[in-house]
């Protein structure tokens, strides 16, 4: 299947953060490793250069925290890589339909993100462990379509490669229960990476947006766990265009069913709601705001090798989609501890 680029689109795909599960039992359950925070993004976040916010993208590449999303690791050092690929051959309007004017869409974008994540010994904070993380993705991706003109088609197309922007995560805080484990804190996305307004696809988003966000994982008897995450972003103006993303809500999930220590099987994806306009030169972007909508769902398996590391590979296929591209994505995402 065909990848496309950047932590969703622009194009822009961002660090996948994808998660995975390290290991063993913390406290009676893993000891493993804490999913990633926006994680790298690695990628996996793409979309379509023609839909909801600007480019049809996000700074968080949605559908990458799955996987332990609660649980924070012990203290120590942790590293992650996050490989993405996504592909779509539509992009869709407000009513869910093949935007009218574009024919023979493609998006290819394929995401690699390496994240970083320090978990303090003996720090505490209203009674939470303590971590902070970094991470970076490298984004390769292209789009083409036929663009209907009185005169015919007009092929357009456009395709970039290089760092996309970094996130932080300074402070996470990180509490355990029994069977509940839950982590808050507060994604910055910095526009670092490779821009140019006049390509169609981007590796960067070229604005700031910060996130914060709330995560759990739920241990339901020795097999079953669940896991979800939500993040809230507020988009600042990409001072090159004059454009304002709306602000939007994304829900990462998961239901996985341990058929032992080393294998996981289970169902993830995401819920993506934009929840208000994009703006222009001070004005609301046409054609209702360009909210973008979707849901994606698509099984996982996660193979746990031993104590400090693990491996997760992952489907997603969108659906009910609006104002963005559609398309699958897949994800492989591994994880370690120093």
């Amino acid at each position: 299947m065909k990848p496309v680029r950047r932590w969703r689109h622009s194009v822009n795909i961002r660090e996948q953060r994808a998660e995975i599960r390290f290991g063993a039992i913390y406290k009676g359950a893993l000891q493993a490793t804490r999913p990633l925070g926006i994680v790298l993004a690695v990628a996996a976040c793409f979309a379509s250069p023609l839909g909801a916010t600007e480019g049809g993208g996000s700074s968080y590449a949605p559908g990458v925290n799955t996987v332990w999303s609660g649980m924070m690791p012990p203290p120590g050092l942790y590293g992650y890589v996050y490989l993405s690929n996504y592909n779509a051959a539509h992009t869709l309007d407000q009513h869910g339909d093949d935007k009218s004017g574009i024919e023979n869409f493609n998006l290819h974008v394929q995401a690699a993100s390496i994240r970083v994540d320090l978990v303090y010994p003996r720090a505490k904070f209203l009674g939470a462990d303590v971590e902070s993380r970094i991470a970076l993705p490298y984004i390769k991706g292209n789009v083409e379509f036929n663009a209907m003109t009185p005169r015919g088609p007009l092929y357009r197309s456009g395709r970039a490669s290089g760092f996309g922007d970094l996130t932080l995560s300074p402070l996470l805080l990180g509490w355990h229960g029994t069977s509940l484990h839950q982590i808050a804190g507060l994604d910055i996305f910095a526009p670092t990476g490779d821009y140019d307004k006049s390509r169609l696809f981007n590796p960067s988003r070229h604005y700031w947006s910060v996130g914060p966000w709330y995560a759990f994982t739920v241990f339901a008897g020795d097999r079953w766990e669940f896991n979800g995450k939500a993040i809230y972003l507020f988009n600042f103006r990409n001072d090159a265009t004059d454009y304002t993303s709306g602000q939007e809500l994304n829900l990462d999930y998961d239901a996985a069913y341990n058929i032992n220590r080393t294998w996981q099987l289970g169902v993830s994806g995401y819920v993506y709601r934009q929840i208000t306009n994009d703006k222009q030169g001070g004005g609301i972007a046409p054609v209702d705001g360009n909210k973008g909508q979707v849901l994606s769902i698509g099984p996982f398996v996660k193979f746990q090798g031993g104590k400090t590391w693990g491996v997760v590979v992952k489907w997603q296929h969108e659906t009910f989609v609006r104002n963005r591209s559609r398309g699958d994505r897949i994800w492989l995402q591994a994880a370690a501890k120093f």
